[in-house]
């Protein structure tokens, strides 16, 4: 199965110094986040070939899902060893940094990246409070 993303997607999207330069490295990460992308959402691959197939031009699911397994394989390469928080103290000077999420380091998804991917946007139904009568009504969402 031809990947979503490339390595240069992971290192183009690289924020300040220590991108991961082991390119097959990367590229094994980017194979397992889209299989776990795969995995949590399971109509994916279909929703993004009936995306292509509708209207070839428009690539937001591809895109979206791009965005997030580059997401994913920067958060484990920025914290390999899946530290919590790190402290350093020399004298009366001291740091700390403390790593967010449920396993910082892993390959997860996040529940906005879950619902990005599912194309979910919250919420059970809508109450329209503009009467239709009024020349601001619009009608139900298409």
């Amino acid at each position: 199965m031809e990947t979503w993303t490339s390595v240069t997607d992971v290192t183009d999207a690289w924020i300040g110094e220590g991108a991961p330069e082991d390119y097959l490295k990367i590229a094994t990460w980017i194979e397992k986040a889209e299989r776990e992308i795969r995995y949590r959402v399971p109509d994916i691959v279909a929703r993004i070939e009936a995306q292509a197939a509708e209207i070839p031009s428009r690539t937001d699911l591809i895109d979206t899902a791009r965005d997030v397994v580059v997401a994913m394989v920067t958060r484990v390469f920025r914290n390999p060893e899946g530290i919590r928080s790190v402290s350093d103290t020399k004298g009366p000077f001291s740091t700390s940094t403390t790593y967010g999420g449920d396993a910082p380091g892993g390959l997860t998804l996040t529940d906005a990246e879950v619902s990005k991917l599912a194309g979910s946007r919250g919420g059970a139904f809508t109450i329209d409070l503009i009467p239709s009568t009024s020349p601001f009504y619009v009608g139900p969402p298409a």
